[in-house]
């Protein structure tokens, strides 16, 4: 090797590591960040630093639960994280909301929550109340609502984790009572450990908070931080081959005296989805009334005489961070069977609208 070349290969050497720390320092944001959780059992603990991880370890962010919170002066952005109870974040979330509201409306928010289910196309009814969303980030729906001035730049409902031998006596009997109350299924039956967590969603959640607060990139290498999550301790501790995560089908249909459920997935935008649903109901006669807008979903009221005075069909189409470019839309009557055959043949017109020109997709 000559003299001159040599001289060459040093010289790139040089500037190389000289480079290097620049370029570093540039995949790297100055903002300094906090992640606050509140857990019980402790799925929102794990999930709090896999998102750390995720962020980057590079960028400053300090993981503490609400307990060690004495100030967040220092911080430039927030992530509140919870565990889900009674169909929202648990008190000591909105504790904290109260205490520090009027210095989080000058920082970057962020929430996201455990939960239990994370199809947001979900309507509950139950005795005694109104049927309502639930699931996913429609748990946060009354935090967002009980703090208006605070405009989050993401928020996530991630689905969880439920160890059932380890559960308080309060928490068992909520889960027998959902069981009891179910009217599409109880997948968690006959496990000792069921999840509901989409990784996806975790992933998501995290590049939202790189790409629109700290101004890098979305990490792409996203599957190598599952671990944080991923865990061998088997389903069912007397039958080991059972699985602990389930992902819930995208096209299902339930058919019982409890209820007619529709739930399907079409290519396209939420706007989309709206714009035709709004064209069945014009063409049938319908009164589709807006209950909660979002804007990831719309809940509505499908109402129509059909002889024997109004009925309601609940209709909800949602876009899921997993299934990007997508709109899954779910119809639902809780009518009996002598009642509602009117309104399954109206939901049958809606879903071949909507389906129409290719968009339907199979699981």
């Amino acid at each position: 090797m000559n003299a001159k070349y040599s001289k060459r290969i040093i010289l790139v050497c040089l500037l190389a590591l000289i480079l290097s720390p620049l370029a570093s320092a540039q995949a790297q944001s100055s903002k300094k960040g906090l992640l606050v959780y509140s857990s019980i059992y402790g799925s929102t603990v794990e999930t709090a630093y896999w998102v750390k991880a995720l962020i980057g370890i590079e960028n400053q962010l300090d993981v503490k639960s609400l307990s060690q919170v004495i100030t967040i002066e220092p911080y430039d952005y927030i992530i509140i994280g919870s565990v889900t109870r009674n169909e929202g974040p648990v008190e000591p979330v909105y504790q904290f909301m109260d205490l520090y509201k009027d210095k989080l409306v000058n920082k970057q928010v962020c929430y996201y929550l455990n939960c239990g289910d994370t199809d947001e196309t979900m309507v509950l009814k139950v005795p005694g109340r109104e049927a309502h969303l639930i699931a996913g980030r429609n748990y946060l729906i009354d935090l967002l609502n009980k703090y208006p001035e605070i405009k989050p730049v993401a928020i996530g409902g991630f689905g969880g984790r439920q160890v059932f031998i380890t559960m308080n006596k309060k928490d068992s009997f909520m889960t027998w009572l959902v069981g009891m109350l179910a009217k599409e299924g109880k997948p968690w039956e006959g496990l000792d450990i069921w999840e509901s967590l989409v990784p996806e969603r975790v992933e998501a959640f995290a590049n939202e908070v790189r790409v629109n607060i700290l101004g890098l990139k979305p990490r792409e290498d996203v599957k190598q931080f599952r671990g944080y999550w991923e865990s061998l301790q088997p389903a069912s501790l007397t039958d080991p081959a059972k699985q602990k995560f389930h992902p819930k089908p995208y096209t299902e249909k339930v058919n019982t005296d409890r209820i007619y459920y529709s739930r399907s997935r079409i290519k396209g935008d939420l706007e989309l989805t709206v714009s035709l649903l709004q064209q069945w109901a014009k063409e049938n006669g319908i009164e589709l009334k807006e209950q909660v807008k979002t804007f990831y979903n719309v809940y509505y009221h499908a109402v129509k005489n059909y002889g024997e005075g109004d009925i309601i069909t609940h209709i909800v189409p949602a876009t899921l961070p997993e299934d990007p470019g997508n709109v899954h839309i779910s119809f639902r009557c809780y009518d009996k069977p002598d009642k509602r055959s009117g309104v399954e043949k109206d939901i049958e017109l809606a879903e071949k609208l909507v389906w129409a020109d290719g968009r339907k997709i199979d699981n």
